[in-house]
């Protein structure tokens, strides 16, 4: 339901929200944390899911954000087994170092679809829009963990170690 709101805010309220937020990611951290902290089969739905969500809402041509969330799923998925982010400052320094290969990854994903702007533009490098996508990020992982804490969601380990097991 959140995913939902936030896209329904960023799609259709853009022009009410402060000028910072006008390059904010908001799935950025969704991806990251379906990447981290769910199976490989619950993640890959969850993330196509909230991705075509977003296709639906936008004016790109289908694909292009699932392509996108995917690659950085995939990502975030590969650096799990190296880097389990579970400090305050590993889960942001996630962020904004993914932040940041996102601004590669939608430039290269929308270009292969036929549209795009280019690589290397100063509005493509925003380093405040960059640091704000690493704190918003950080928080809303934040907001996922104590969701999955609350609700008694078993820790993605736990789930693959007992799938080992049997």
């Amino acid at each position: 339901m959140a995913v939902f709101i936030l896209i329904l805010i960023r799609t259709t309220a853009e022009s009410l929200l402060p000028r910072f937020m006008h390059q904010w990611d908001i799935l950025l951290p969704f991806a990251i944390y379906f990447g981290q902290r769910r199976t490989l089969p619950e993640g890959l739905i969850l993330t196509l899911f909230t991705s075509h969500l977003y296709s639906l809402s936008s004016i790109a041509p289908i694909g292009v954000f699932a392509t996108h969330y995917l690659i950085l799923f995939v990502v975030a998925r590969l650096l799990s087994y190296a880097i389990y982010a579970n400090t305050w400052f590993s889960i942001l320094l996630l962020m904004f170092s993914l932040a940041l290969l996102s601004r590669l990854s939608i430039t290269l994903v929308s270009m292969s679809f036929g549209h795009g702007w280019p690589l290397f533009s100063g509005k493509n490098f925003v380093w405040w829009s960059l640091l704000f996508n690493a704190v918003a990020g950080y928080v809303t992982y934040s907001m996922l963990e104590v969701l999955d804490s609350i609700t008694y969601k078993s820790t993605r380990s736990t789930i693959e170690m007992s799938e080992i097991g049997t």
